[in-house]
């Protein structure tokens, strides 16, 4: 089995895997109502034509309660389903195998971010034609600059918390457990950003302001301290949140790598 024909079986298990099915519904639905429920409060006059997608990005929050459970399932249903040993057997490599279902994984990313931004953008854009509200063209490119380093940032973040959940699946094998494991995961880090930031001890909040919740609530806009929003300001944050899901990244295709290459398979 050549690495190309294993990811067209593993794109072709994706599109029929009703978790994927439901996430896109999910979506869908959103997309539906955040339009109307936003109009419906602010109106549909906008600044600028871009406004639309920088007033949702805060709500890519929701995307970290969802994606990693599904990245979990796609991890380790080779071991339920026993599909893993006869793969290797036909000629795929252990790390081709692995490699691929990460690939896959941020295709699902890719997917997901698309449809969650693109459909509302296009459903309230159509709503603002629709109802003949100004588009302006204050702020646009500042509004621009904040979209592309949301949605770059949440594709980095969103394939950390996969390559972490997914290093998860691939040592513990079973979903039960493993999928434990990724809410402890989820939620421990939740915990780290938002709990931990105003503690008295120095390595608590140093630990915390460099965990990645905190890290997506920053770039996300919605990061508030001592009752002040806190951005990202100049180049040294924007690096530092840039590096931090890359090293979790390479670290966590590191240690599922050697395990699953030291792992019995059994059928």
């Amino acid at each position: 089995m050549t690495l190309k024909s294993f990811l067209r079986g593993q794109a072709y298990y994706l599109k029929k895997d009703t978790m994927v099915q439901g996430i896109c519904f999910f979506f869908l639905i959103a997309s539906l109502v955040l339009p109307i429920w936003i109009g419906a409060k602010s109106g549909f006059h906008v600044s600028n034509f871009i406004e639309p997608l920088r007033v949702v990005t805060p709500l890519s929050l929701f995307l970290y309660f969802v994606i990693p459970v599904q990245a979990c399932f796609f991890a380790t249903e080779g071991f339920e389903h026993g599909t893993v040993k006869p793969i290797i057997a036909s000629g795929q490599t252990r790390g081709s195998y692995y490699m691929g279902k990460f690939v896959s994984e941020i295709k699902v990313i890719l997917w997901c971010l698309f449809q969650f931004f693109g459909l509302y953008y296009v459903i309230y854009m159509a709503a603002v034609v629709i109802t003949g509200s100004r588009i302006g063209t204050t702020h646009l490119v500042k509004d621009l600059g904040i979209v592309l380093t949301v949605l770059g940032f949440n594709i980095l973040y969103l394939s950390a918390y996969a390559a972490m959940v997914m290093m998860v699946g691939i040592i513990v094998e079973k979903t039960a457990p493993a999928v434990v494991l990724t809410f402890v995961i989820i939620f421990g880090d939740f915990v780290l950003g938002g709990y931990l930031k105003d503690s008295s001890s120095v390595v608590l909040r140093t630990i915390s302001d460099h965990s990645l919740m905190t890290q997506i609530m920053k770039f996300s806009r919605i990061y508030v301290v001592d009752s002040q929003q806190v951005l990202l300001a100049g180049a040294n944050d924007y690096f530092r949140t840039a590096i931090i899901p890359l090293v979790i990244i390479v670290v966590c295709l590191s240690v599922a790598l050697i395990s699953f290459g030291r792992k019995d398979i059994h059928a």
